[in-house]
């Protein structure tokens, strides 16, 4: 009997079983019909797979890339981490969908390119219990939006304490059962959950608040895997800097606000020192500005047209202007603190910075800022929009445009003609003492007549007014297809100065006929620099992501110089001159591909990824007036430097259009081999048309001691090809040194003569970096990061030091009308070594309060570990040694920026207020000077500390009022030695030789910020 009840009952529990599943079957297709036409097609379309004992997300994360489509759910209600199998050939989702949910009581619901999942109790028709039916006549609806006023889709609503949920719409809006005085739960992926009280069956609106925190690790530069990974996660250290972050600092120009937010970036502002006037030098890791790759949305961004050639940071290199992009353009940036040659391409031996653009639509900020520094001058005013426009109905348009205003400074001490008593005197008029000073008075030129009383020239930031226009458009033009396009235009109008040119007869660049007083010639210039991209992305319904794009960004200087002179023409020479035009431009056209497979191999995921790049760069150099590059009568019979003071015009003897072309083919592989251990490999390779081929490759992996620990570590095989900026270069330029202004002549390679002197062509140089860390997540508040690392790079490009041609046997008859020559080379081997720490912790300690606090650290030393010998030829006939690189320039390389660089920042924000405070040190840096007649010698500026502190006043959530001061406690740099010859008789009073933090003091700002 017992036998048979059990029987009966077995076969009515079966019985039930099937009339559920067949119930639940119906019911998916009815819900997969609820929009007929643009459901239907969702779900036929196929897909194929084969795998085994995963998790039911494994397989719903597969059957979104190989379709296109996005499964929304909740995670409170729908649990997918249940084991399964499934092996389907081309089957459509219609089929695969039942097969796959049936089993577990999920039904799903197609709205727009989403599959809505829901648990079959939630909301249930088919067998509502008389509790919830009774509640179902209370129903609560609503509108879910983000703060920009986004629809928000798909978001999980629940009533607190039961198991009654839904998800939002296509256009967010929900409708979910529920009584008065019940709390609704909202969440979302990347926004804050939130909780509504239900007080009244009238609409509710709720906005929720996106999770900055959350948003902030998933990154995209050093890897193109789908598979989002968090800071702990990645095998390399990324630094992701939010543009809340960086527009916090205070700051005016991007340069400036990465310099006081990531303790690997370096870059001040420098006085009186040509190029580098125009465009801030920028580097990671203490190496040079074009070691580090600049890229706009993951595409190689053109670098600036003109070479640095003056005695500073990055002599001899060319920058990517990063100021040519405001910031509010952008939604953050990254910098990877790692190299990545082998993904990207020439120049990413220290890391790269990635600019990502906004995307947001249907809101904006404006902002507004002016500030002034303590002493009354660098006043300026940063007007900036940023605003997204919809275009139809999933089209879209981001627009930003800004706009500064800015004043100069001076920091020049007043000029002294004798800064040490029993020291040389050099006077404005004579080196006589009393006949100096007699003729000062008399003249009545400067100041009151009296030395100390004028400043001749300005020494400090330059006065700038510049103006960016920046877009990013997104098309849909089907399912599977997206046209994008981005890119600006930035215009930059600087005004800078040159030193101080005496009226001594006897010197080789005053010009009494014009000046009888002396002159300070005045070098306006304006940089242009404008870009574009388009390109069309697909994702398969295999899951390949492909990307085809083309593009096309151009930076071209104009210069002049005015209240200057030709001193080699005497009387007949012009004040004002235009120096001629460099300008630099480069196409790019690439394919990229890319799919990440789970349970490939056996393992978690696998994501390959290859393409190829095809780049055309072109370097042109338009001639000036004539009388800016002239040899006048005067050069031999008074030894009158030729060329415009300030800046020599660009001959039209050296006028060019260079162009070279670069094919670059690559593949990488990332691997979750399991969920604790990841490895990536990449290899790729270049041919340039001018020297030929390049192989290089990385290995990275990490390995997670457990989920909040890891150990990470990478190998680079690198590159960094010669810059057509450097290679062709003709131009001449009029440097002073120790006191010393003299026309120096650059090379360019193909120059014919310098084989003669046993000078061979620039080649790329190449690098071993290696990169060693941990990282560790304590609790949900406090990250930690650490990263030591080692780069060793081979045949590194240099610009040689200013070869005096009189003084060197070999050059006297090959070069007999220059002064000085100077060329590019692989003289050296440098290696550098260093340690990244990074620190950060979070903490809401109630709704409305919140406390941040981070301390990032780096130590680095760069040291040159080798230097290859002078050419026979070149040294031939002469006594002393010929050295290619001196003193000068070995500490702009080894200790002319800071070894040690500590970041401190806390901020609190309790209600409507908001106090931020940031402290930053700068280590030692060292300078050298090389004195006519004189021993080397050299000075250490010491380390100092900068503190920054702002409050923010929130009136609304649309309107918001900061004050701040960068600074606040007035540190300067030390100053130059005024018995040092690179003192100037006072116009430098901080070095040239060195970048430490700048030298303005202290600076006072208020902004205003709109959310449209």
């Amino acid at each position: 009997m017992k036998k048979l009840l059990a029987s009966k009952h077995l076969m009515l529990t079966i019985m039930k079983i099937t009339i559920n599943q067949c119930l639940l079957f119906a019911i998916f297709s009815v819900m997969a019909l609820g929009s007929p036409s643009k459901a239907q097609q969702i779900l036929n379309r196929e897909v194929s797979m084969k795998l085994n004992n995963v998790s039911l997300k494994v397989i719903l994360l597969e059957i979104e890339k190989q379709s296109g489509v996005r499964f929304v759910y909740s995670n409170n209600s729908i649990h997918l981490d249940k084991e399964v199998s499934l092996e389907v050939n081309r089957e459509a989702l219609s089929v695969v969908l039942p097969k796959l949910l049936f089993p577990y009581q999920i039904r799903y619901e197609v709205v727009e390119e989403q599959i809505i999942l829901k648990k079959n109790k939630e909301q249930t028709i088919a067998f509502p219990s008389e509790k919830e039916g009774a509640i179902e006549e209370e129903k609560v609806s609503g509108k879910v939006s983000s703060e920009k006023g986004e629809s928000l889709i798909g978001v999980s609503i629940l009533v607190k304490g039961t198991s009654r949920g839904t998800v939002s719409d296509a256009e967010g809006k929900f409708s979910i059962a529920a009584k008065e005085g019940e709390v609704l739960v909202f969440s979302f992926i990347g926004f804050k959950k939130q909780e509504v009280n239900v007080i009244s069956k009238e609409t509710i609106q709720v906005t929720l608040k996106e999770d900055n925190e959350q948003l902030g690790e998933v990154v995209v530069i050093g890897s193109r895997s789908t598979v989002a990974r968090t800071n702990v996660e990645r095998p390399v250290p990324v630094d992701v800097i939010s543009a809340k972050e960086l527009q916090s600092t205070g700051q005016t120009e991007l340069s400036q606000q990465v310099q006081f937010m990531s303790p690997s970036f370096n870059s001040a502002k420098n006085g009186i020192n040509g190029v580098a006037n125009y465009a801030d030098p920028a580097s990671l890791k203490g190496l040079s500005p074009d070691q580090m790759l600049v890229l706009i949305d993951g595409k190689r961004h053109h670098q600036f047209a003109a070479l640095n050639n003056n005695v500073t940071v990055g002599k001899g290199t060319v920058v990517t202007d990063l100021n040519a992009v405001p910031s509010i353009a952008l939604e953050r940036m990254e910098i990877l603190r790692d190299g990545a040659a082998a993904q990207y391409g020439s120049d990413a031996i220290a890391g790269i910075a990635n600019l990502v653009l906004k995307k947001s639509v249907n809101s904006g900020t404006a902002q507004i800022q002016y500030g002034v520094t303590s002493e009354g001058d660098g006043g300026g005013y940063t007007a900036a929009v940023n605003y997204g426009f919809s275009l139809g109905k999933k089209a879209s348009l981001n627009i930003t445009g800004s706009y500064q205003d800015v004043k100069g400074t001076d920091r020049s001490d007043p000029y002294n003609p004798q800064p040490v008593a029993g020291g040389a005197y050099t006077g404005i008029y004579t080196n006589v003492k009393a006949t100096d000073e007699a003729a000062l008075k008399s003249r009545g030129y400067w100041g009151n007549g009296t030395y100390g009383s004028f400043r001749p020239t300005a020494y400090g930031s330059n006065a700038m007014k510049s103006g960016q226009v920046f877009y990013n458009l997104d098309v849909p033009l089907k399912i599977d297809w997206t046209l994008y396009s981005f890119g600006g235009f930035s215009q930059k109008d600087v005004f800078a100065r040159a030193f101080l040119r005496t009226a001594l007869p006897t010197s080789a660049t005053s010009n009494v006929d014009l000046y009888p007083d002396g002159y300070v010639p005045e070098l306006p210039g304006t940089s242009v620099d404008y870009s574009s991209f388009v390109g069309i992305k697909r994702k398969t319904f295999t899951g390949w992501n492909w990307d085809f794009s083309t593009g096309y960004g151009r930076n071209y200087l104009d210069q002049s110089a005015k209240n200057s002179s030709n001193a080699s023409m005497g009387a007949s020479s012009p004040k004002d001159f235009y120096i001629g035009r460099i300008s630099f431009g480069q196409s790019l056209t690439e394919i990229n591909a890319s799919k990440t497979v789970l349970g490939l191999w056996n393992t978690k995921s696998v994501n390959f990824a290859f393409g190829t790049q095809y780049r055309v760069d072109n370097f042109a150099l338009s001639a000036g007036d004539e009388a800016s590059y002239l040899v006048g009568p005067l050069a031999a019979s008074r030894n009158k430097t030729p060329g415009s003071q300030g800046r020599v015009g660009i001959d039209k003897a050296d006028a060019k259009s260079v162009n070279r072309s670069n094919i670059g083919v690559y593949a990488d592989v990332e691997s979750d081999i399991t969920n604790r251990l990841l490895v990536a490999a990449a290899l790729r390779y270049e041919n340039y048309s001018d020297f030929g081929s390049n192989i290089s490759g990385k290995l990275a992996s990490r390995i997670k001691i457990t989920e909040d620990f890891s150990i990470r570590g990478s190998i680079n095989k690198g590159f960094r090809a010669p810059l057509l900026q450097q290679i062709a270069n003709a131009a001449t330029t009029s440097t002073v040194q120790n006191g010393i202004i003299r026309s120096t002549k650059q090379l360019p390679s193909d120059e014919p003569r310098l084989k003669q002197i046993g000078i061979e062509d620039p080649k790329p140089e190449t690098s071993w970096n290696y990169n060693l860390g941990v990282t560790a997540k304590v609790g949900n508040n406090l990250l930690l990061t650490v990263d030591a690392y080692q780069i060793d790079i081979t045949d590194r490009i240099i610009i040689t030091e200013n070869l005096n041609v009189n003084n060197i046997a070999a050059l006297k008859n090959l070069f007999p009308n220059f002064q000085e020559i100077t060329f590019f080379t692989n003289a050296i081997n440098t290696g550098t070594k260093g340690i990244d720490i990074v620190a950060s912790y979070k903490n809401s300690i109630s709704p409305k309060s919140k406390f941040t606090a981070s301390i990032a650290l780096t130590i680095n030393k760069t040291e040159i570990t080798k230097i290859k010998a002078t050419p026979t030829a070149l040294q031939q006939d002469t006594k002393a040694p010929v050295v290619l690189i001196d003193t000068v320039s070995r500490a702009l390389i080894e200790t002319s920026q800071p070894h040690t660089k500590v970041l401190v920042s806390l901020g609190y924000q309790v209600g409507k207020f908001s106090v931020n405070f940031r402290s930053s040190y700068f280590g030692e840096v060292t300078a050298w000077e090389k004195p006519s007649g004189q021993n080397h010698r050299s000075q250490t500026f010491g380390g100092k500390n900068l503190f920054d502190a702002s409050v923010v006043y929130s009136i609304n959530k649309s309107l918001s009022i900061t004050v701040g001061g960068n600074n606040f406690t007035n540190v300067y740099p030390d100053k130059v030695f005024s018995n040092y010859a690179s003192y100037s008789n006072g116009q430098v009073p901080y070095t040239r030789n060195a970048n430490q933090f700048g030298f303005n003091g202290a600076y006072y700002y208020g902004s205003l910020t709109i959310r449209l």
